[in-house]
């Protein structure tokens, strides 16, 4: 009788336990929240806001992607060669990302550690004048991103997760002038990035 009473406590116990478990969650989309990124002031390449997809095949794993782009202009009104023209000027960035990840989960939280690596691309035009004529003329950046990253986020509602990361970017770049008369140049430039995101579980 004792035997039997053990065995149903313990049965009890253990549905229990399953049913106070929440599910797994194999696909996320997410939204990286530019306004929280401490580093945009320093770097070229990465735009404010950035997409988010995750992949967590098992329960000890992230994969994911991340992309961001960003489009600005500017219109101006100049002579050229004495005649009036609408110069339009354009500044564009991109970002795209893919990460690696362990990851730990307990009670409604997530830590995760890890690396990605990415690619960087931003272009800018200008004017360069040859006496009362100009041309537009566009410069280019090219960039290399590797980050060491940790990260930690907080699910509501099964569906639902808010978090923030912060990661040390490590950018090796190549800048390419409009000038054929100047040199590309090479930089490198390390800073620590903390963001903040949330994100989406379908599945």
């Amino acid at each position: 009788m004792k035997k039997i009473i053990v065995f149903l406590f313990l049965a009890n116990f253990s549905l229990a336990q399953e049913a106070s478990d929440k599910p797994h969650r194999y696909l996320g989309l997410g939204y990286k929240l530019g306004i929280f990124q401490t580093s945009d002031l320093y770097s070229n390449f990465a735009p404010v806001n950035r997409l988010m997809l995750n992949v967590d095949p098992i329960k000890y794993l992230r994969i994911d992607v991340q992309y961001g782009f960003s489009n600005a202009s500017n219109e101006q009104f100049m002579y050229n060669g004495g005649v009036q023209q609408k110069v339009t000027l354009d500044s564009k960035k991109s970002v795209l990302q893919f990460g690696a990840f362990g990851s730990y989960e307990f009670d409604d939280m997530m830590m995760y550690l890890g690396f990605r690596y990415g690619f960087g691309n931003a272009s800018n035009d200008q004017i360069n004048y040859t006496g009362t004529m100009f041309v537009t003329e566009t410069n280019t950046e090219k960039s290399n991103i590797l980050s060491p990253v940790l990260g930690a986020e907080y699910r509501f509602g099964n569906r639902f997760s808010v978090g923030a990361e912060i990661s040390y970017l490590i950018i090796n770049s190549e800048y390419d002038p409009a000038n054929a008369l100047a040199q590309n140049t090479n930089s490198s430039l390390k800073l620590l990035e903390s963001t903040a995101f949330f994100r989406f579980f379908p599945f």
